[in-house]
């Protein structure tokens, strides 16, 4: 084979929708450079809009772009009998060889290649119309602003390649690790039957050289179209791929004419068993993340190995081992990338929407076969990869579960490699499973049988981390493997609207209560805590994308008066969050039949109304409110759990845990544990232990109890650490006294009522008003899901309650009330119970009060809102909590904050 490069300076004719030209234009006034895009190069007029539902795209371009090359082509080349066009990734593509029209591709996916023998000359002009309107498909996060962009150019290799008459191509390798052979298939030009010399080399991170087997000659039988197919016994000590030792192997066939063939594969079976995944006949939990591919310097994908090998090796230090594409297919360096570190990656259809079946009301023939031809390019394209090792339909689809079926059938049969599932939380509020499905991904089980943490109003029930004190005591079993039987399904259809993208829609769907997977369950886009955006992010973004969303949402709040709090807000918001995500990650490590988990995300998602979910920026920068390796301690292949029931504890009582660990080690050795739990720097108790040798899988440890002495109050935390592994799992805790009658101090008050609280006031009292504010916004403890903006109007158009939509507190801890109970300046379990016992008082514009215990609103909304405050009146000073403390009398943090309160008068 020979390549000739056809990387650098092109010509260039931009033609904007609604698009002049249906052929290649006469002129080509300006050029570009590829690989590349026209926004990275600027080309184009400059966007002055400001977004605020994603990121601002400076340059953004939509329609088609004609370019032009003309090459010289040696002699010897243009003798050889076949030639390919290669662009690697690019939108859809039509191309001109000297004047002749080559043909179109539309893959959003997989490299776009033209058979253009007999169309060359030694002097040959390449026109090449790239279009990105039109899609057949919508194209999800492939060609989204939320994400990526809808970019237009060619980003990947674009090359000419020449082959002999007799020559190989299109290795597909299918490797069976348990038998150790190696099926291949392949395509012979130019001879139904060839000898071909077959050389093994397998490659291992750290080896100075690959190692090389022995060479065999193997035959080559081709059917009609030239396919062929063969066998391979392999060699004993061809090394396995596995999460923690990636070993790759090379295949190379070569003819006798010296013409030859190269595919790298990894020696693995990854396979579904019973209710988990195994590799190598180990069992694996997927620790998981969603990627849309937000890449918002560069506006597009890398399709170089050295980013993604910079970004997986970035995720694995925060514990990830697997990573769900949302409707999009990464490029080939992603997969090269990731078969290096040893992650299992899950590509998707770029669909987000309805597959119905022939007849049906939404069927959509053109769109469907699409969807077919490109999982097939897919599979061909990527299926060597030992990393690919999952393949999604789509994402949150509806229609037909028979017609998915169908799909996953079609697909299956052209490439049994990767496992394959309907889609990503299909048929949302009512999930099945189909037969055709290797495994589940889904958000629920059946009504109420909540399989996540957290999630929007519009989709309610919400969730345990928002409706439930923190605890440490929850799982998923019962959803997963039910004590008791589930309902039986009910019979006919039913209409029900729905949250639909960014929007709703009304669809039919069977009735069915509730069902228990049997094939390994994954939970879906899990999190989504939100966190108040960080305005020092602002002049990072350099590249294609600018950050005008958060100059905007940066002037609203100074217009509302609380600019000089950002940084506050930042930092108190995600530190509930990143203890929200603890919570909803050991959560899933609690349930032992649970495959694996996809959380949304580990970095910010900047479109969708701009969702600033992650402990990472869209950058993929870290935020600063957790160390990876604290981040790994409850999202590693290792991790200590603890189970009890509340964080916050009662001086007198006792602290009963139950430990156990989730590992996902092939194997761990027998070593010492300690359990110790310190209030200050007392410490109430130790718990040592031995862990056997033992293998993947929830290994509960017995039971620890600790007494609690008698006046003991202060901050708590509770250890657990494996010291010959270096682990090391803490969770913070508060000890208050019991609850007890209210102390006044002398000369102090309390009033219900603003004119009781004034007559007090006026009576020389200093006074606490317990006030039901005028306006307000409900007292929630969690901070917002996703964002507001975008959930808000999504709930409206459905009739539906819009979400509380606040971010945490920050809070004035020298304060007494907060002195009282302990308190950290954000949000943490000791307020649960004022929080939900409260209405925010809003307090725009206020300029008598000063905040003690504030709520932070969204970056939409910015109210100020407060629990605790402090206002000038006429007659004086007044203390002002809205925490209705009559609802909850016996419980200790709300009586410690009462008595906190009252002291703050003295």
């Amino acid at each position: 084979m020979n390549m000739m490069l056809l990387n650098g300076t092109w010509e260039l004719a931009a033609d904007p929708a609604p698009c002049r030209y249906s052929e290649p234009p006469a002129a080509y006034p300006l050029t570009m450079t590829l690989p590349g895009t026209t926004a990275r190069q600027r080309i184009g007029r400059e966007n002055p809009a400001r977004e605020t539902g994603y990121l601002t795209e400076r340059y953004p371009f939509a329609g088609q772009i004609w370019l032009r090359k003309t090459v010289k082509i040696a002699p010897e080349v243009l003798a050889l009998p076949k030639h390919l066009l290669h662009f690697e990734r690019t939108r859809i593509t039509q191309v001109w060889i000297n004047g002749r029209f080559a043909g179109s591709e539309n893959s959003l996916c997989t490299p776009h290649e033209y058979d253009v023998s007999g169309l060359l000359a030694p002097e040959t002009e390449i026109a090449v119309c790239v279009r990105n309107t039109g899609y057949p498909v919508p194209g999800g996060h492939m060609t989204s602003p939320d994400t990526q962009t809808n970019w237009i150019g060619i980003t990947g290799a674009l090359y000419l390649a020449s082959f002999s008459a007799e020559s190989l191509s299109d290795l597909r390798l299918f490797p069976d690790a348990a038998n150790r052979t190696l099926t291949v298939r392949g395509v012979l030009h130019g001879m139904g039957t060839a000898q071909a010399g077959a050389v093994l080399s397998a490659v291992q991170d750290g080896a100075a050289e690959p190692v090389r087997y022995g060479a065999q000659t193997v035959t080559l039988r081709a059917d009609e179209n030239g396919a062929f197919s063969l066998r391979l016994a392999l060699p004993e000590t061809v090394p396995l791929w596995r999460e923690y030792d990636p070993a790759l192997t090379a295949l190379t066939l070569t003819l006798e004419n010296g013409e030859s063939a190269r595919a790298e594969f990894g020696l693995r079976d990854f396979r579904a068993c019973g209710d988990h995944f195994a590799l190598n006949g180990v069992p694996v939990l997927l620790r998981g993340k969603h990627d849309g591919m937000v890449f918002p310097l560069e506006g597009a994908a890398p399709t170089d190995s050295a980013a993604w090998l910079e970004r997986f090796g970035l995720l694995r230090d925060w514990g990830i081992n697997h990573i769900r594409f949302h409707t999009c297919c990464p490029p080939d360096a992603a997969f090269a990338a990731a078969d290096r570190l040893g992650i299992y990656l899950e590509p998707e259809l770029p669909f987000w929407g309805t597959v119905d079946a022939p007849g049906g009301e939404k069927y959509d023939e053109a769109a469907q076969e699409y969807l077919i031809r490109e999982g097939l390019r897919i599979c061909r394209a990527f299926g060597n990869h030992p990393s690919f090792v999952m393949f999604s339909l789509g994402n949150e689809l509806w229609g037909s579960p028979e017609r998915l079926g169908e799909i996953i059938t079609v697909l299956r049969r052209a490439d049994p490699r990767p496992l394959y599932t309907q889609g990503s939380n299909n048929f949302q509020h009512m999930p099945l499973q189909i037969p055709e499905e290797d495994f589940w991904t889904g958000v629920r089980t059946g009504k109420g049988r909540l399989l996540r943490g957290s999630y929007a109003t519009c989709d309610a029930p919400i969730g345990r981390v928002q409706t439930h004190a923190p605890s440490a005591d929850w799982d998923y079993e019962e959803y997963l493997r039910p004590a008791a039987q589930t309902e039986a399904a009910a019979d006919g259809e039913t209409e029900i609207e729905i949250q639909y993208g960014t929007g709703v829609k009304r669809v039919r769907a069977k009735k069915k209560a509730a069902f228990v997977p049997d094939i390994p369950a994954v939970t879906h886009e899990i999190g989504q805590y939100a966190v108040y955006p960080d305005f020092s992010e602002i002049p990072h973004y350099t590249g294609v994308l600018a950050a005008r969303n958060f100059e905007i949402f940066r002037e609203r709040l100074e217009q509302a008066g609380m600019g000089h709090q950002a940084a506050d807000f930042f930092r108190c918001s995600g530190q509930l969050a990143r203890d929200c995500y603890q919570a909803e990650l050991e959560a899933a490590m609690r349930s032992p039949h649970l495959a694996g988990f996809q959380i949304l995300d580990l970095q910010d998602f900047p479109g969708q109304g701009t969702a600033l979910v992650g402990m990472l920026n869209a950058l993929c920068e870290n935020k600063g409110l957790i160390a990876p390796e604290r981040w790994r301690a409850f999202c590693g292949d290792l991790v200590p759990l603890a189970r009890f029931d509340s964080f916050v504890l009662q001086s007198g009582g006792e602290f009963i845990c139950k430990p156990a660990l989730r590992i996902s080690r092939p194997s761990v050795p027998a070593q010492p544990y300690v359990l110790t739990l310190h209030c200050g720097a007392r410490c109430i108790g130790k718990a040592e232990g031995e862990i056997p040798e033992t293998t993947p899988g929830y290994l509960p440890l017995p039971q620890v109890r600790f007494a609690l002495p008698d006046g003991l109050t202060g901050h708590a935390v509770l250890r657990f650490a494996l010291p010959e592994s270096g682990l090391v799992n803490t969770w913070e805790l508060t000890v208050l006294p019991p609850a007890a009658p209210l102390r006044l101090p002398e000369g102090a008050a309390v009033a219900h009522s603003r004119d009781e609280a004034e007559a007090l006031l006026r009576s020389g009292k200093r006074v606490l008003l317990l006030e039901t504010p005028q306006e307000s916004i409900p007292g929630f403890y969690c901070t917002d899901f996703w964002c507001y903006p975008m959930f808000r109007s999504i709930s409206e158009s459905m009739g539906k309650a819009v979400p509380v939509g606040t971010m945490g507190l920050c809070i004035d801890r020298t304060h007494p009330a907060a002195r009282a109970l302990f308190s950290s300046d954000y949000t943490t379990p000791q307020w649960y119970q004022p929080v939900t016992h409260a209405d925010c008082a809003v307090l725009d514009g206020r300029d008598d009060c000063r905040i003690i215990v504030q709520m932070i609103d969204n970056f939409e909304r910015n109210h100020r809102l407060a629990l605790v405050y402090e206002e000038e009146t006429a007659a004086g000073r007044l203390l002002v909590c809205t925490v209705r403390f009559d609802e909850k009398p016996d419980d200790p943090a709300m009586a410690a904050l009462l008595q906190g309160l009252a002291d703050s008068l003295a």
